[in-house]
């Protein structure tokens, strides 16, 4: 595998060098293509008089180091390591003058290599867009809608996961888990007077993320989501993202609610899949709950200074549910939260970002369990993260330091410690 990413980085740095090496000579025939390079946002192949097909490549990688520390019953105990953070390619194709778009995005920190994969097309004027495959999901809170390359927080990743939750923070490690799911989305938009709007719904395996993953004769997920933007449209992705990298010149806001029912999931944040044991019906069958999330999100941009705050709440709902085959012990909502992450929990991130490309970020997550009991797969927590980002003009190089405090309260392991300090390039 580390040859793989090695070959496939080079490879590309070679083709960079080769393009910016080029000279531009002065012609008077009308160019039907055209190959240019746009700092972190990739390569671009433009083919057609009326630039029809726009093929887009991109990559990122991002190596780092971290030092974690927990005390137990033990004592303290530590531990460091050194990672590939994050190991990217991206393949974006669209055809027709954006009628026809196709995405690929490649993993090279997992064992399963494909992350994303989808097509889809765009309608009505570009208003709706219908989509088909496996990508990032609409029905998970604000920050976990944008790839991991514009985390504002560098740590390890795991095809798209995280281990110890840093890089996403507590309210997504808990509720959330991976951000991919295979399904069909359906995103629409339009304007009422100067106000954005942007509903989606979706269907998806309800299996998470995993392109060979199965589950036999279990139900989907349903979701929703509903963007408001009563400033009007940010800059790129910036209203996904947790720092202000492309300076609203203007105030922005954004409000977003979402939700999704998971029917007979067998995950306990519903993005995995055969993971729960121990459910039953009452003809002593293996069956499972289904899992319901609400979110709710905003986020405020201006001139370098942004402000996120994001609320999940998740619960598990199913009848006729039993802890035996003999169909003798009820399942009960309080049993219920040892099979599934259930609870709520809140977060607020901030950051300013100074013209040289100097930031400061702030984060603070608060999990509150459905039941405070021992065997609850969610158990009380306050997430601090502290991080400092140095960005170079183009905002496709960046080295960062972070530092994030969990407080257990009176759990086994009463406190971990986080800190980690990495590069990240993206072409």
């Amino acid at each position: 595998m580390r040859k793989i990413v090695i070959l496939s980085f080079s490879t590309l740095i070679l083709l960079v060098n080769s393009i910016y090496a080029q000279k531009e000579e002065p012609t008077k025939k009308k160019v039907d293509s055209t190959l240019i390079i746009v700092n972190g946002d990739g390569l671009f192949i433009r083919l057609g008089k009326k630039e029809k097909t726009v093929i887009n490549l991109d990559a990122a990688i991002q190596s780092g180091m971290a030092y974690s520390e927990f005390e137990d019953a033990k004592g303290t105990q530590t531990d460091n390591r050194l990672s590939i953070n994050l190991a990217r390619l991206y393949l974006n194709t669209n055809f027709l003058n954006n009628k026809v778009i196709m995405g690929l995005t490649t993993d090279f920190t997992g064992t399963t290599p494909l992350l994303e994969a989808w097509a889809g097309a765009n309608l009505f004027k570009n208003h709706l867009f219908l989509s088909m495959g496996q990508k990032q999901t609409h029905t998970n809170n604000r920050l976990a809608m944008a790839d991991e390359r514009f985390s504002q927080v560098m740590a390890q990743t795991i095809a798209g996961t995280s281990k110890d939750g840093v890089a996403y923070g507590g309210l997504m490690h808990n509720f959330v888990g991976a951000t991919r799911e295979s399904g069909l989305f359906l995103e629409t938009n339009f304007t009422l007077s100067s106000i954005r709007i942007y509903p989606s719904v979706s269907i998806t395996t309800g299996d998470g993320q995993g392109f060979d993953s199965s589950q036999e004769n279990l139900g989907y997920k349903y979701g929703g989501r509903l963007d408001i933007l009563p400033l009007g449209d940010f800059k790129k992705n910036n209203a996904f993202t947790a720092a202000d990298l492309y300076y609203e010149e203007k105030p922005k806001f954004a409000f977003g609610v979402a939700g999704s029912y998971n029917a007979k999931a067998s995950h306990p944040t519903g993005s995995g899949t055969n993971t729960i044991t121990g459910i039953f019906d009452k003809e002593g069958a293996e069956a499972y709950g289904d899992y319901v999330k609400i979110v709710s999100d905003l986020v405020f941009k201006y001139k370098g200074f942004s402000f996120v705050t994001e609320y999940t709440s998740a619960a598990v709902k199913g009848s006729n549910l039993y802890l035996d085959a003999a169909a003798t012990k009820k399942l009960t909502p309080e049993a219920a939260s040892a099979k599934y992450n259930t609870g709520e929990a809140f977060s607020f991130e901030s950051s300013y970002v100074f013209r040289n490309g100097l930031s400061f970020d702030g984060r603070f997550s608060n999990i509150s369990p459905e039941f405070a009991v021992p065997t609850s797969l969610v158990q009380k927590q306050n997430w601090y993260t502290f991080g400092i980002n140095k960005y170079n003009k183009y905002k496709n190089l960046k080295i960062g330091i972070n530092t994030t405090y969990v407080d257990n309260f009176d759990a086994a392991i009463k406190y971990n410690w986080y800190s980690n300090l990495a590069v990240q390039f993206v072409l």
